[in-house]
């Protein structure tokens, strides 16, 4: 069985992607659209390491990325076999571009030349932890995935998870009060089929277009609508991989990262210190547990 990995990267410190950028961000910057959302902690750089170290199986890489190669990280080894970029104009509609907007790319990776039916997603900020095996994410005919109900407040994010909730499985969304309860798989590497997710774009054609935004919008849906689709037709298992979230806030929460216990950690970036400094500790706190160079970073 072919897997490959899905991984989006955005470096908002590159000044070709800040013109674009600065060319269609509104006047009002809000969560949805502060550039501070795209920066680069260098995680993909020991996301590769800890996928050639506990993860050997994965048979090809794609990293999406958008606007220019400059946006390529100078010690990606862009010539191996097994890494590919893909740039968010093969994949999303002409009329979002350039897209600042991952929910738009996340739904339009099922579209990516050459991605195999059975394939994982994840965020840059995904490192793993321990030895994951093929069946730890995919059955006979479906896929594991520890999925569950969320309290959600209304809010740009969360109003995209509802949406994607309401589209496929509504009558498990529950209003109360100021908020919902929904389904979620929280900070999860998530395992896709690709056929399915082709047949929920086709059959969810026009709500997935009238969804689209070229920055993240309430009116979103997000990749969610793949596994709940799978849920739905019983194509999912319950699955037991422990993700440990770990917010980035400052340099004592970098220093407190406890990397034991979990085969998953997920970074999230809340950081409101200097960057470049907590930059810095994080390299060296990642250096700790994984300090190998893998066969898709440069040699020199």
């Amino acid at each position: 069985m072919p897997i490959d990995y899905v991984i989006p990267f955005v470096d908002c410190s590159d000044g070709n992607w800040l013109v674009e950028y600065k060319k269609y961000v509104s006047a009002k910057i809000d969560w949805s659209n502060n550039a501070t959302r795209f920066r680069d902690w260098e995680t993909l750089r020991y996301q590769l390491r800890s996928i050639e170290r506990y993860m050997p199986w994965i048979r090809d890489i794609y990293i999406v990325m958008s606007v220019s190669e400059s946006q390529i990280p100078k010690w990606l080894n862009t010539q191996h076999e097994r890494v590919h970029i893909v740039w968010d104009w093969e994949i999303v509609p002409q009329e979002y571009l350039p897209i600042f907007n991952s929910n738009v790319i996340d739904l339009y990776i099922p579209h990516i030349e050459g991605l195999s039916e059975h394939y994982l997603y994840a965020c840059d900020d995904y490192i793993v932890m321990r030895s994951l095996k093929p069946e730890d994410f995919f059955t006979e005919n479906g896929i594991k995935l520890k999925m569950g109900k969320y309290k959600l407040m209304d809010w740009t994010y969360t109003r995209t998870i509802i949406n994607s909730n309401l589209l496929i499985c509504p009558q498990h969304v529950t209003k109360i009060d100021t908020y919902f309860l929904a389904l979620y798989c929280d900070h999860a590497i998530v395992p896709h089929l690709k056929s399915e997710n082709l047949k929920v774009m086709e059959m969810y054609h026009q709500e997935i277009e009238e969804s689209l935004s070229r920055f993240r919008e309430s009116k979103n849906l997000t990749w969610l609508i793949y596994p709940l689709s799978l849920m739905k037709n019983g194509l999912l298992q319950k699955g037991n991989i422990k993700t440990r979230f770990s917010a980035l806030r400052d340099e004592n929460s970098i220093r407190a990262l406890d990397f034991a216990g979990c085969d998953v950690i997920a970074l999230n970036d809340e950081y409101r210190d200097n960057f470049l400094v907590g930059k810095s500790h994080l390299i060296g706190r990642l250096e700790e547990v994984l300090p190998c160079k893998s066969e898709f970073e440069k040699q020199r």
